[in-house]
């Protein structure tokens, strides 16, 4: 086994069965898998309306090597990848797509399997491509050196916080896993951060560092709003994979404590299976499975959505928040906690709410469930704001710019 833990010079992590919310970081620590502040620093996270939905003109031919860290269903994978998919092949990108397949894999032995058979098609299937686009997991710094040396551009995306600790986890394998991330930032020619705060950290090592937050495909919200009907019940929705029902738990005594002053009020899950929360929560909780077109099924019966988040470093300073982004895209008001960057997304009491304490969760909860007015007003002002930053065809210029540096 002890040759197995070195197969790609990275520690082998073992499955901690009692605390689930560690498979969630397992990929990244395998290696695979204020608003204000922003602006005033100069970081411009718009793209002018005219560029949705259109192509860039590049070279016909153009060729390209995705290493993606996860498959379609992988949250990250499919909006930071699998969206500008046609958009690329339009423009005539010649796409070579090499992806992980063993981040969710429960077995440490089937996982370490995976990950050598990973690493033998990194060596023997990476072909010539001029331009490599490495999206989270993290090969061999020698294999990316070798391609830097033979004059590709080498691209790295990333949207989890790959430098910071997770809750549970061992500082020495955290350690070797932000030396591995530091060494492949400062070798590559370029990085892609999910977040201002993973661009941030980036530009310690590189000076070619851009920012592009989690693509949505408009056309899966075309005629969504938040203006429900009014109606006796309101649905607080919240959006997440079984690993992060983590954050919802902690929610559980402001939910418990707003929903029994609050009888109309029902929770509704889109996850991969229910939440556990308590049992008084557990019946005013409706679930629906986790599918694409379960997402956009769920937003059409939120009335508001949450995103609780703890305030460690991994969690405040992780990209995406990919449920926010789509809540807000569907005309919904949401409730979160800070951290990703997404002050520079949600400007609390305008396009939604940003808490820090649970009595700060309990007002703005109890404001929201009463308030139906509040509730059209904020969502509206959301669908707004998320329109001009994460539209695939509105990121897509940045995208491509970003990837071949043209």
């Amino acid at each position: 086994m002890r040759v197995s833990r070195m197969l790609i010079g990275i520690p082998l992590v073992p499955l901690v069965q009692s605390d689930p919310s560690l498979l969630d970081h397992r990929r990244a620590t395998w290696g695979f898998r204020s608003r204000f502040e922003y602006v005033q620093r100069g970081l411009d996270l718009t793209t002018d309306s005219n560029s949705r939905g259109t192509t860039v003109s590049g070279p016909k031919g153009t060729r390209l090597q995705i290493i993606a860290g996860g498959t379609r269903t992988t949250a990250s994978t499919r909006h930071r990848l699998w969206y500008y998919r046609p958009l690329l092949e339009a423009d005539g990108v010649d796409l070579a797509w090499l992806e992980y397949g063993g981040g969710r894999t429960r077995n440490p032995l089937a996982a370490a399997m995976q990950r050598a058979s990973f690493l033998r098609s990194l060596v023997n299937q990476v072909g010539d491509q001029p331009t490599v686009l490495v999206q989270k997991v993290l090969p061999p710094l020698r294999l990316v050196r070798r391609w830097m040396s033979q004059g590709r551009r080498v691209v790295y995306d990333y949207d989890d916080a790959l430098f910071a600790r997770f809750p549970g986890e061992p500082e020495g394998r955290a350690r070797r896993r932000r030396k591995r991330l530091d060494q492949i930032l400062g070798a590559v020619s370029a990085v892609i951060g999910g977040s201002p705060p993973l661009a941030d950290y980036a530009r310690q090592y590189t000076d070619e560092v851009h920012v592009l937050f989690p693509s949505l495909l408009e056309e899966r919200y075309t005629g969504l709003t938040g203006e429900r009907p009014p109606g006796e019940t309101v649905t607080i929705g919240w959006i997440g994979n079984d690993q992060s029902q983590v954050y919802l738990r902690g929610l559980t005594p402001v939910l418990e404590s707003v929903l029994r002053n609050h009888t109309k009020a029902r929770i509704l899950v889109c996850s991969s299976k229910p939440p556990s929360l308590s049992p008084f929560l557990d019946e005013r909780t409706d679930f629906l499975p986790w599918s694409e077109q379960a997402e956009i099924e769920a937003v059409r019966r939120f009335d508001l959505a949450i995103s609780p988040m703890a305030q460690d470093p991994w969690s405040q300073a992780r990209g995406g928040r990919v449920s926010v982004l789509h809540s807000m895209a569907a005309g919904l008001p949401v409730i979160a906690n800070p951290g990703g960057g997404l002050e520079a997304v949600l400007t609390d009491g305008v396009s939604g709410r940003l808490v820090n304490s649970p009595d700060e969760w309990a007002t703005s909860l109890a404001s929201l469930i009463e308030h139906r007015q509040e509730r059209i007003a904020l969502g509206s002002a959301a669908k707004e704001a998320i329109s001009r930053l994460v539209w695939t065809g509105a990121q897509y210029p940045r995208f491509y710019t970003a990837v071949f540096g043209t």
